[in-house]
């Protein structure tokens, strides 16, 4: 059955509104790879101290140290690898993947290539820089920035397969869109799973307080103050309504219920964590990258993901004149 003129003018205008929304999202996701690749330029290849080689080991040696007794290994083979071949050739490497990354997603020259890309290599970070979000202790409840990096690409790849030179080029996958919702679900299921455990229920105002040391005063005269209220409701009382939010978050990503309420519930909740738990990703320093997380920090790229779901949820959300 054929559509009518208007309906089939509706649902064109939705997704022209669909692809602009998608393009200014994934323009940002391109900003944000460029940040990483000017922030990674400066701690490891033109670090003002002259410690670039030695900040670079020293984040693989950190991963190493965090990993599973056996994770180690392959790990150290790594690092050892690293100092064979020499950290300023791996870092000029890795700055150069991500501002290729940046500059694809701002043009969306090549995009569907990239964005494949830019999964393998988010993997390939999580496992060797991340350690696979290691250790899991004090209370930590996310596996690490890497994941969200990696679902963001798979949004973009979605709608932008390799060989698609722009949007219509090929025809986007829904089956793959459908399994960057899911898998974006299962991250925050992850994440409120273990906000149930006692390591977080009951030592939750040590999370705020363990990261006041070396932040800038701004920062730490925040902190006092969030601790302060965290205090006088009561750490678990807080700890409980953080674990309802992400369970909550979870459940709706994973059966799609609720989620135009919950989209924007998602992303004030994101920068509240970041705001609070991770003190805007301070404190700030020349060996920390905004790639790693120690910058940008890890919960603000969980924006990222919501935001790609807003584009589809949002502009198929009007519904064409009935005829």
């Amino acid at each position: 059955m054929l559509e009518s003129p208007v309906r089939e003018s509706a649902t064109n205008g939705s997704r022209d509104t669909e692809f602009k929304a998608f393009g200014a999202v994934t323009g940002l996701f391109g900003l944000v790879w460029l940040l990483n690749a000017a922030i990674q330029a400066r701690a490891w290849l033109f670090a003002p101290d002259g410690a670039s080689g030695a900040n670079l080991l020293k984040a693989f040696a950190t991963a190493e140290s965090n990993a599973p007794a056996w994770l180690k290994p392959m790990l150290g083979g790594v690092l050892h690898g690293i100092q064979a071949v020499g950290p300023r050739a791996v870092a000029a490497a890795m700055v150069a993947i991500a501002l290729v990354l940046g500059l694809s997603l701002l043009t969306r020259r090549a995009l569907g290539t990239f964005a494949a890309i830019g999964v393998l290599y988010s993997l390939v970070c999580w496992v060797l820089l991340d350690s696979l979000g290691f250790p899991y202790s004090h209370g930590q409840t996310d596996p690490g920035v890497f994941i969200p990096y990696a679902i963001a690409f798979l949004f973009v790849l979605s709608l932008h397969p390799p060989g698609a030179a722009a949007p219509g080029g090929r025809r986007p996958s829904d089956a793959l869109w459908e399994t960057s919702r899911l898998l974006f679900g299962l991250l925050w299921a992850f994440d409120a799973a273990l906000k149930w455990l006692p390591g977080f229920m009951f030592h939750f105002s040590s999370q705020i307080t363990s990261i006041i040391s070396g932040q800038p005063q701004w920062i730490a005269d925040w902190l006092h103050l969030v601790a302060l209220v965290i205090a006088t409701v009561g750490p678990v009382v807080v700890a409980v309504v953080v674990g309802l939010v992400e369970t909550i978050i979870a459940l709706s990503l994973l059966s799609r219920r609720g989620l135009r309420l919950i989209l924007p519930v998602g992303i004030a909740y994101s920068l509240a964590v970041w705001a609070t738990a991770e003190a805007f990703g301070g404190p700030y320093s020349a060996a920390g990258t905004g790639v790693r997380g120690n910058v940008l920090g890890n919960v603000i790229i969980y924006l990222v993901p919501f935001l790609f779901l807003g584009t589809r949820l949002y502009a198929r959300s009007t519904k064409a004149p009935a005829t």
